[in-house]
């Protein structure tokens, strides 16, 4: 599996940041939103490694998605806000709209060594 995800051209003069990545397998959700910021369809996908700054997933490669959607990792609340900048048969590559805390990492690697992921 390649690990460009997040990988975005920085723009002249400036370099292009690299995180640190976690190889995590986490059932997820991608949250497709349609008109008037509803809700329009939810697939399921697999995330398979995870930085501050984007994730690798797999993901059924026959659906076309939006260049922008969700992402819902299992275990969490949140959504995180994404952007397709990688795609190569089911493998999906995505950076994440803002970074993610720390914090939210820190969880989601607990939550993966404690339910035998490691």
């Amino acid at each position: 599996m390649s690990m460009i995800m997040h990988v975005a051209q920085a723009k002249p003069g400036q370099s292009t940041a690299v995180y640190q990545h976690y190889f995590i397998e986490r059932p997820c959700r991608i949250l497709v939103i349609g008109k008037q910021l509803k809700a329009k369809t939810k697939y399921q996908c697999l995330l398979r490694h995870i930085s501050i700054g984007g994730a690798m997933l797999d993901f059924n490669a026959a659906i076309m998605l939006p260049k922008h959607f969700f992402l819902e990792i299992d275990g969490f609340r949140e959504e995180i806000g994404c952007a397709e900048v990688h795609r190569n048969g089911t493998e999906l590559g995505v950076r994440f709209n803002m970074l993610l805390a720390q914090d939210f990492l820190r969880r989601l690697i607990r939550l993966q060594f404690s339910s035998g992921g490691f």
